[in-house]
């Protein structure tokens, strides 16, 4: 048996049935590794002595979660105690070691998880392409000539190679949905400000949330529960016909026909079941981008507040691309940032009691098949790409509440299309109930 086959659920069921060990598991795991485009840090030494500690656990007769001795990846934005996290960048890179470890990686220890590295992340996680001119960009799992997505890149491809039987990501704007979408992976945006990002490079204030990215529905929901310190309950199927909004602004511009093609099967499917599928226009999501155009984005706001001052003194040393989006806004009066600030919380409250009838949002999670890096080699290319591959999820991200990005489809290149499904807030395990039930349907 290959352990780094198995899912998290799988694994955790070795693990039980002593077929496995997390120490045989955990050096399987670190045999495979190696510094470079996928994994900025690797955690051996801290990894060895947590799978040790599980192993005593098991042998005592002790269970403290179904994360015990599972072997994950962290996007290295999260501080662990001694190492440097470097967000992707070569000026952070010089930073002292962490104190503590950060919130989430606290929790995520106590409940016995194994921490096998860190991982490569567009710098500062201002990008959903997932390139990184200082690290490597590590190449989607399903074509290594293509982006992986981001900015949670490393993350995903980390799981989908079987480097990590899970990992954790951050979502600003698509940062986890976009390349689980891409690496054909399961990844969760949750509620904003539900899971605390103390001890994590910040890009906005106001809209990072951190995330599972995994290989099944299950083992997001595994990871899920273990970050949220919530006792763990097995995920049941709707019982009763559901009724889902299928948006007609915006999220469909521009779409690739095979990811259209892909979209509409799971909802014929849906339809077959019983289900009712309403689609019609959400002026809401227009409302939004019209905001951003007037008057700058969360994100580009607050990463100019944080780093200016790195921007104006080592500018030279930061991803050009990067840069220019934080620098965007230089300038720009304060009030701008204050109306966008008042006008969320007002389009929140409305957006989810206008739409509250629904069951959930249904769209593709990301309109087009990733394009290979040498495409974006040029600006246009690039800024125009990542404005579209950030379109669809951004809008949850603004809106507050869980998203979810499902496998739905693989293409005949053996690419995977991503279907997107969106609640209101705090409605996560909600959310990864209908992504089982889609997707073992």
């Amino acid at each position: 048996m290959n352990p780094t086959t198995l899912t998290l659920k799988e694994l955790a069921h070795a693990y039980r049935n002593k077929t496995l060990s997390p120490v045989e598991v955990t050096e399987t795991y670190l045999q495979k590794l190696e510094v470079g485009s996928t994994y900025l840090k690797l955690l051996s030494n801290r990894a060895l002595a947590r799978a040790k500690y599980a192993e005593q656990l098991f042998n005592q007769g002790i269970d403290s979660s179904l994360l015990q001795g599972i072997p994950i990846a962290l996007k290295d934005l999260l501080d662990t105690k001694g190492d440097i996290t470097t967000s992707g960048s070569k000026v952070l890179a010089e930073r002292k070691a962490a104190r503590e470890d950060a919130n989430l990686v606290q929790m995520l220890d106590k409940a016995g998880a194994v921490f096998l590295g860190k991982t490569n992340m567009t710098e500062l996680a201002f990008s959903g392409i997932g390139m990184n001119p200082h690290y490597g960009t590590p190449g989607c799992a399903l074509d290594k000539t293509r982006i992986p997505g981001g900015s949670s890149s490393g993350s995903a491809v980390a799981v989908a190679e079987g480097l990590a039987c899970a990992a954790i990501g951050s979502d600003t704007g698509g940062s986890v949905r976009i390349p689980a979408s891409f690496n054909g992976l399961v990844g969760l945006k949750t509620t904003n400000g539900q899971i605390s990002t103390e001890g994590c490079v910040p890009l906005s204030t106001t809209l990072d949330t951190l995330g599972p990215i995994a290989k099944t529905v299950e083992d997001a929901w595994i990871l899920y529960s273990a970050m949220t310190q919530k006792p763990f309950e097995k995920l049941e199927p709707p019982s009763h016909k559901l009724n889902f909004l299928i948006p007609t602004t915006l999220v469909f511009n521009e779409i690739d026909e095979e990811v259209a093609t892909a979209f509409e099967d799971t909802c014929k499917r849906l339809e077959k079941q019983g289900h009712q599928l309403t689609r019609k226009a959400v002026p809401e999501f227009q409302i939004i981008f019209d905001l951003y155009a007037q008057y700058g984005s969360f994100a580009s706001h607050e990463s100019l507040a944080l780093y200016e001052d790195m921007l104006e003194g080592r500018g030279d040393e930061v991803d050009p691309r990067v840069g220019k989006r934080i620098l965007m806004l230089k300038g720009r009066l304060s009030t701008d940032y204050l109306k966008l600030v008042y006008t969320q919380k007002r389009l929140i409250k409305q957006f989810w009691q206008t739409y509250k009838r629904y069951d959930a949002i249904l769209c593709p999670t990301v309109p087009i098949l990733p394009p290979t890096i040498k495409a974006l080699e040029d600006d246009v290319a690039y800024f125009k790409t990542n404005n579209l591959v950030l379109r669809n999820t951004s809008l949850f991200n603004f809106l507050a509440g869980p998203s979810l990005s499902v496998p739905c489809r693989t293409t005949n290149e053996d690419l995977s299309v991503g279907l997107m499904i969106s609640a209101q807030p705090n409605r996560e395990k909600w959310v990864l109930e209908l992504a089982s039930s889609i997707q073992n349907s």
